[in-house]
């Protein structure tokens, strides 16, 4: 059974209309079964890349965990931050900092 993308949207808007209004911004998950469809082979995977209508507010901030070859790769591909082993050991010591990291970084 094909469900034309209208036919969606039509329902996602008769939800949204019939639940009560809150006072935060609410998302809808939308789950899609689809039949027929063996994954497994390499010509039937799902490969779609979706572009947000609206952009994200804030600007993210990566921080990597990692060593190495992996850190020099996460730098070049301009991560934020790159953690070490050594700062990564200091950091499980002073709790303050570890969170402080948390918080400012995504």
């Amino acid at each position: 059974m094909l469900v034309s993308k209208d036919a969606i949207a039509k329902a996602v808007a008769d939800m949204k209309g019939k639940s009560e209004k809150r006072k935060f911004n609410q998302s809808v998950e939308l789950a899609v079964k689809l039949r027929e469809l063996d994954l497994k082979r390499p010509e039937a995977r799902i490969n779609e890349s979706i572009e947000l209508p609206t952009p994200p507010s804030k600007t993210t901030k990566v921080a990597v965990i990692a060593g190495g070859d992996l850190a020099v790769r996460a730098k070049n591909a301009g991560a934020d931050l790159v953690i070490g082993r050594e700062d990564l050991d200091k950091m499980g010591r002073d709790k303050k900092q570890a969170r402080k990291l948390a918080q400012n970084y995504d």
